[in-house]
């Protein structure tokens, strides 16, 4: 890779999605997409009306929201069972609560 006319070290990727690849949204995006489909079917979340917004995601991002701590908290732990499942690791150093 060119960086301000300096070449990059050539490096392996042997898990997850490349950054910046053409391909890693995408690969990512059906990557989680059962982890949607568990949090939606937990009965947790905030829907409105019969749309589920419990979760919205964007690039590596994940906001859980939900209107208790219980719901929430649930949330997050369908997200530790799919992460353990999967080999996911989630950084609870990005975590916030607002």
């Amino acid at each position: 890779m060119l960086w301000n006319n300096v070449l990059g070290n050539i490096f392996a990727v042997n898990c997850g999605v490349r950054q910046g690849g053409v391909l890693s949204p995408i690969l990512f995006s059906i990557y989680v997409d059962d982890l949607i489909d568990e949090l939606r079917n937990s009965g947790f979340g905030i829907y409105i009306g019969r749309l589920f917004v419990g979760c919205i995601l964007y690039a590596d991002d994940i906001l859980l929201l939900s209107s208790s701590c219980y719901g929430l908290q649930s949330m997050l732990n369908v997200c530790v069972e799919f992460g353990n499942k999967w080999d996911i690791v989630f950084n609870p150093a990005k975590t916030h609560w607002w």
